[in-house]
């Protein structure tokens, strides 16, 4: 069975990846692990603390999950620099492909900067880092 490591932030362009799992892999033959990555210099002011920020975030994994119903789906968040973050999990979990999105940053930048860290750091596994147009 495959490993996919899918890194989402919560937008509809990086949920697009849930997508695009689902018409690539058959759920017979794949384990998806939806992934976030909370920045540790997150700002966090009095009405938000830590906890609630986690507590929010593990909700969002909950609900994202559940639109891959038929794979077998975990769900994992971490705090830190999303790019080193994504790379040390993907190393340590053995996954085979990370699928995501890249940002729309203009003619000039190809790829956002997580994007372009695990393209250079990850090349132990497939990406799949699909274009968008749209936010």
């Amino acid at each position: 069975m495959k490993k996919i490591l899918l890194p989402i932030d919560g937008s509809v362009r990086s949920l697009r990846t849930i997508d695009m799992v689902q018409q690539i892999y058959p759920n017979r033959e794949v384990e998806v692990t939806l992934l976030m990555v909370l920045p540790d210099q997150m700002h966090i002011d009095g009405q938000f603390t830590r906890d609630k920020i986690a507590r929010k975030a593990t909700q969002e994994l909950d609900t994202f999950s559940q639109l891959l119903a038929g794979w077998p789906v975990h769900t994992v968040l971490l705090w830190g620099s999303p790019g080193p973050e994504i790379v040390h999990f993907a190393r340590e979990g053995k996954f085979d492909a990370l699928v995501m999105t890249r940002s729309t940053r203009g003619p000039l930048q190809k790829l956002g900067s997580v994007a372009t860290y695990l393209v250079r750091n990850a090349q132990f596994l497939d990406l799949i880092i699909m274009r968008e147009n749209e936010e």
